[in-house]
């Protein structure tokens, strides 16, 4: 099959593999559809983490399943999937307890937790592939489509590119662009001095200012000073525990020089780690199946997968327009 291979930092191609099989009962077989590149990959991309060298890439994936072990009950050969990039068992303690992004059967003894085509994340392969295996199928499938409600409310975006921002405003969501000024002082205003309710760290580890001076806690501490008091974060973001492409011996070890002080004082709370998909996925699928959200709007280019190692140029150096970017197995060029 033919799939994203990372062969070293900036360097990826589209190679022939071997083929993704049913290893073991649970599986299935899924043919991938329509597969992201994620802002996430870039870190893996420009050889910031330890992501083996062959392998492959994708954690974000649906497709048709063509194929299924013995033991799968539940999906079915011709369903659409959608596949959480958590890789979980769906029995084990944490799972029991919906902590599926901490599986304690999914990667090696010792480590909880599991992604395809991800660093530390397990020996999964990806999705930007022609095939891919999803072990556990009937717990980490899910079939399309379903039911769930919907809630509105008002968004800002903290961004400093114009083809992003314009995005950002045809939803109705308010931009702030950070190399016009203090995002915080921005957040403010539009708050009449209060803060936001809450703040999504969507950055990561390699967050930089506008100038391009990398500073793992600028987002954070950005966000602990325009979310209000009891407010809550989210990061979404990746962080690591070692960075050894980092600018400081801090930063190199995972570490970063965090508004504890603040944090505290204002009594505000974080959620932090690998998100746990299957407590979601089932509303948000039924949102996009009733019509009532429409999550293609960010994506730009739909290309085919031989088209990836171009693709992922082009999006890591954040070209005008390429904001999303989702890679077809099946299109032709």
């Amino acid at each position: 099959m033919k799939a994203v291979v990372y062969h070293g930092p900036r360097n990826v191609s589209v190679d022939e593999v071997p083929d993704a099989k049913i290893e073991k009962p649970t599986d299935a077989l899924v043919r991938i559809t329509a597969t992201n590149i994620c802002g996430s990959d870039l870190h893996m991309y420009e050889g910031r983490t330890d992501f083996e060298e062959g392998r492959v890439f994708g954690h974000e994936n649906v497709g048709e399943v063509i194929g299924v072990g013995d033991a799968v009950d539940k999906i079915k050969v011709g369903d659409m999937i959608s596949a959480p990039f958590n890789v979980a068992c769906g029995h084990c303690r944490n799972c029991e307890e919906g902590l599926t992004n901490y599986c304690l059967r999914a990667n090696e003894p010792g480590i909880a937790g599991a992604a395809y085509g991800f660093a530390d994340m397990g020996p999964w392969q990806g999705g930007q592939a022609e095939l891919l295996r999803v072990p556990w199928a009937d717990f980490n499938s899910l079939r399309l489509p379903e039911d769930a409600s919907e809630k509105q409310d008002d968004y800002m975006v903290v961004d400093r590119h114009p083809d992003r921002l314009r995005l950002v405003e045809q939803i109705g969501a308010i931009g702030v662009d950070d190399s016009k000024g203090s995002p915080v002082d921005q957040v403010m205003e539009h708050t009449n001095g209060m803060g936001a309710d809450r703040g999504a760290e969507c950055v990561g580890y390699q967050a930089h200012d506008p100038q391009g001076h990398e500073d793992n806690s600028a987002t954070l501490n950005d966000l602990v000073s325009s979310v209000r008091f009891t407010g809550g974060i989210g990061t979404v973001g990746v962080y690591v525990p070692q960075d050894p492409g980092g600018p400081n011996e801090l930063a190199k070890h995972g570490k970063a020089p965090f508004d504890f002080g603040s944090f505290w004082f204002k009594g505000q709370h974080m959620g932090t780690g690998q998100c746990p998909v299957k407590h979601y996925n089932r509303y948000l699928r039924s949102l996009i199946a009733e019509d009532k959200v429409k999550p293609s709007w960010i994506v730009s280019h739909d290309l085919p997968l031989d088209q990836a190692a171009e693709a992922y140029k082009h999006f890591d150096a954040r070209e005008e327009g390429w904001t999303k970017v989702v890679l077809h197995p099946g299109q032709a060029a």
